[in-house]
């Protein structure tokens, strides 16, 4: 029993002896964050792709008002276009569209897209591309 507290004793202290990581109440600086798992990144890009209105014109594999998430997906994917460059504003569109359907992107690239985070934006291709597997699958 002895020797068990002498164990114990020595766990503790040594764990009190370790170098901790700094905590720190600087307001400005941010805490450190972790990349997202892939998981996370789909239901994040799935729940933007809602919130941010883009299933409004893209359907997942059927042409509503714009092209579908699939047929945008293959089409980047056989020029091995940057999504989120697009998504950013920084890359013409490349999916087979009309002067219209261009105006109405772009209005919503100006507006909210470039408002959220480059995370949020690979959240929306990470679950674009998820979406794309899928069809493959069926």
């Amino acid at each position: 029993m002895r020797l068990f507290s002498v164990f114990i004793l020595g766990l503790l202290l040594t764990g009190c002896l370790t170098e901790k990581p700094s905590v720190t109440n600087d307001p400005t600086q941010a805490p450190p964050r972790t990349e997202l798992s892939q998981d996370s990144k789909i239901f994040l890009g799935n729940r933007l792709f809602s919130e941010k209105t883009c299933i409004t014109c893209h359907a997942i594999d059927s042409k509503h008002k714009a092209p579908s998430v699939v047929e945008i997906m293959q089409v980047y994917k056989a020029h091995d276009a940057d999504i989120v460059a697009f998504l950013k504003g920084h890359a013409k569109p490349i999916v087979d569209t009309t002067t219209s359907q261009v105006a109405i992107m772009q209005d919503n690239i100006d507006g909210f897209l470039k408002k959220i985070t480059d995370e949020e934006l690979d959240a929306i291709a990470t679950y674009m591309m998820h979406v794309d597997e899928l069809s493959k699958k069926q």
